[in-house]
């Protein structure tokens, strides 16, 4: 991807980012009142927390497709085990997140096969777990006070469970760029064989994405079990497909090696502002998943060859102004 095509790549996604609340904002009277900004924040703290996670083992090069269902068993574990002290309950679900994330990365080099199909496989294995723990039924969570306290409004616009998912963006950024491991990640999705050759430690490198992804999701599905005061066998629903548009949107490749939490902030939240004003203007969900799909669309087509098309056209007229300057 050349300068040209990076450059449209950012106007565009800003122009996403700060166009559409403006949109919304002139077409719903309270689309921009502290109210629906705050539930805005809200729903990024599940979406942002569980595509964070994702994004970490795409920019491996790899694909978790059990994310769902670890954030679905976590939430379980945190209602089950957390009725009388929460933090027991929520540090046992991340414990459960992070030892699925190694038992997949594990999994990889020992099958000898694509990360898509060795997720899948614990995909399954999870949602069967997940049903067998509910038994059938909705968890409740007795303990309301901490419910109350997750969804405290901080600032009029956030919450503790929002804030933590910012925090978790900062970290995970810190990781990504200043630690050793952190470019062996980047260096594992950018060309696996030139990292190994070059000495990249390319299996602890996935072992910890995979534990980030695990982790972060798991914790993702403990909040909001705790803030709705219920966990079920759905709790996940179409997670998987929301946190995955938004990463590709906030700009993490498919093939790997490219992508950073800032990025993928913003592409959970022209997601999240997205569906919150089509909420607002009465469209159902299927229209709602409809205009997903083609935005996902777009960005994907902007991002390869049409992107170059238009990039090269866009860079033509810029060529001959540098041209014209330096004559002058």
């Amino acid at each position: 991807m050349d300068a040209s095509q990076r450059m449209l790549n950012l106007v565009i996604r800003t122009v996403l980012l700060i166009g559409m609340p403006i949109c919304f904002g002139l077409g719903v009277d309270h689309f921009l009142t502290q109210a629906n900004l705050y539930a805005i924040f809200q729903a990024f703290a599940f979406l942002g927390i569980v595509a964070l996670g994702l994004s970490v083992t795409m920019i491996a090069g790899e694909f978790d497709l059990s994310v769902a269902a670890t954030a679905t068993v976590a939430g379980l574990i945190t209602v089950k085990f957390g009725q009388d002290h929460a933090w027991v309950g929520l540090l046992g679900a991340c414990a459960f997140g992070v030892a699925v994330g190694v038992a997949n990365a594990v999994l990889l080099p020992w099958l000898g096969v694509s990360s898509l199909v060795t997720t899948v496989g614990s995909m399954m294995l999870l949602t069967g777990v997940a049903y067998w723990v509910a038994g059938g039924r909705v968890l409740s969570y007795g303990n309301l006070d901490v419910s109350d306290v997750l969804d405290q409004n901080l600032l009029g616009i956030f919450s503790p469970r929002s804030l933590v998912t910012i925090g978790a963006y900062g970290l995970v950024a810190v990781f990504l760029r200043f630690t050793t491991l952190g470019r062996d990640i980047y260096a594992a999705g950018g060309h696996r064989k030139a990292a190994i050759q070059s000495g990249a430690r390319v299996g602890p490198a996935l072992t910890v994405a995979f534990a980030i992804s695990g982790g972060l999701t798991s914790l993702g599905g403990g909040l909001i079990s705790l803030s709705l005061a219920s966990a079920s066998a759905t709790l996940g629903g179409n997670v998987l497909l929301q946190a995955a548009s938004a990463a590709i949107v906030g700009g993490v490749a498919l093939e790997g090696g490219k992508g950073s939490p800032l990025g993928v902030a913003v592409g959970v939240f022209i997601l999240t502002i997205l569906n919150n004003g089509l909420g607002l203007l009465n469209a159902t969900s299927t229209q709602i998943l409809l205009v997903n799909g083609l935005l996902l669309l777009c960005v994907v087509l902007l991002d390869g060859r049409l992107g170059a098309v238009l990039g090269a056209l866009l860079s033509r007229p810029l060529s001959r102004f540098k041209r014209r300057e330096a004559r002058a």
